[in-house]
């Protein structure tokens, strides 16, 4: 079955992240129990990030931003309708966040 990444966005980085952390262990849970979920991380702050390009690296995320990536899922679904609708369940959305979905390979 098809795989696609779920990156969880916050709109203040390193600021006022989610700390409310019971509704995301029940959506992975539930992801867990129905089968979707392959894979599920938060990431650190992103000032702890280190970016790298050709000609060096920088401290922090490599996009300047109003947003950070906090979190990526790994769901498997028949299509990226049904992808969609798994993160459209997403606690982040409820907390001030976004999602992107996108497939992945």
């Amino acid at each position: 079955m098809p795989e696609y990444a779920v990156l969880m966005y916050h709109p203040r980085p390193g600021e006022g992240e989610p700390t409310d952390r019971a509704p995301h262990d029940a959506y992975a849970r539930s992801m867990e129990t129905s089968g979707e979920l392959v894979f599920a991380r938060g990431l650190a702050d992103p000032r702890q990030a280190r970016s790298l390009r050709a000609d060096g690296s920088t401290e922090g995320p490599y996009l300047e931003s109003a947003e950070a990536v906090v979190g990526v899922y790994v769901v498997e679904a028949p299509d990226l309708d049904a992808a969609v609708a798994i993160a459209s369940r997403n606690p982040i959305l409820r907390q001030g966040g976004g999602v992107e979905v996108r497939p992945v390979g």
